[in-house]
């Protein structure tokens, strides 16, 4: 299986090609034809696993909507403000999932407190807006909301869909979050106070912890017999943030969300 960086659908990696054509394609990625069985998962590592199922969505959600508009140096701050805005709840989400699930046998490998991320949007979202009231005003998106409720969705049972879902929102953040949050202060100028999302305080190294958080996902998958299910959720995952760029980007412009735009198969 080919490698290829850990950067999540929110945030784009630096070497990627971050001028490319954003018109949105026709039709989303096919996944692949024959996925690997749980015993190839295990084989290969989870992590390796993911990064190779996910790639064509991968590539599409860096040149989707909103996103492309803040690599590009074309957003705004508003439009920034709604994609935290649906991202906080999806966030929320994730953390909830996760924090029922801390001494589930596979999902505890990934339950880390300095990633979540939730707390850090909302001191983001206020201090962008300029006060509470004003954050909560900013208004979550059908998108948003049907991501949300995926999340949920993956946390019942064991849980163990969560962590296709982690690894999408936590490595973007951690990976190509940090070019996001450069770009953000060059072109918005939003100072560290509005960009904590990207902010790992209690991390000294991120390339060291990124790579025990992919060792930590790999040793997740001898905990289930269905890591199948968590490329699924990785999947699901990056379709439902294809749409939610798309929409944001429509919502900040004002128009209907683009033709061709692709639909996730949620």
């Amino acid at each position: 299986m080919t490698q290829r960086s850990d950067v999540a659908a929110g945030a784009p990696s630096g070497d990627r090609d971050a001028t490319a054509d954003a018109a949105p394609p026709t039709a989303a990625p096919a996944p692949p034809s024959t996925p690997p069985s749980a015993d190839e998962i295990r084989r290969i590592g989870l992590s390796s696993a993911l990064r190779e199922v996910t790639a064509p969505l991968h590539r599409q959600a860096e040149k989707a909507g909103a996103i492309s508009d803040i690599v590009r140096g074309r957003s705004s701050r508003a439009a920034y403000a709604l994609l935290l805005r649906n991202l906080h709840a999806v966030y929320e989400a994730i953390e909830r999932g996760l924090d029922r699930h801390r001494d589930s046998p596979a999902v505890r490998h990934i339950v880390r407190d300095e990633v979540f991320r939730a707390g850090a949007i909302a001191l983001d979202l206020e201090n962008l807006c300029g006060g509470t009231a004003a954050a909560a005003a900013v208004p979550l998106l059908p998108e948003g909301r049907a991501y949300a409720a995926a999340v949920a969705e993956a946390a019942a049972g064991d849980g163990v869909g969560l962590i296709g879902h982690a690894y999408t929102r936590y490595l973007g953040d951690l990976s190509g979050g940090q070019t996001v949050s450069q770009v953000l202060a060059r072109t918005l100028g939003l100072d560290a106070g509005m960009r904590n999302i990207y902010r790992f305080a209690g991390i000294g190294d991120l390339d060291a912890y990124k790579n025990g958080y992919r060792a930590a996902i790999d040793r997740a998958a001898f905990e289930t017999e269905r890591p199948d299910t968590i490329l699924a959720e990785a999947m699901r995952a990056f379709r439902l943030n294809i749409a939610l760029f798309w929409a944001v980007q429509a919502a900040a412009d004002g128009t209907a969300t683009r033709a061709g735009a692709p639909v996730p198969v949620a």
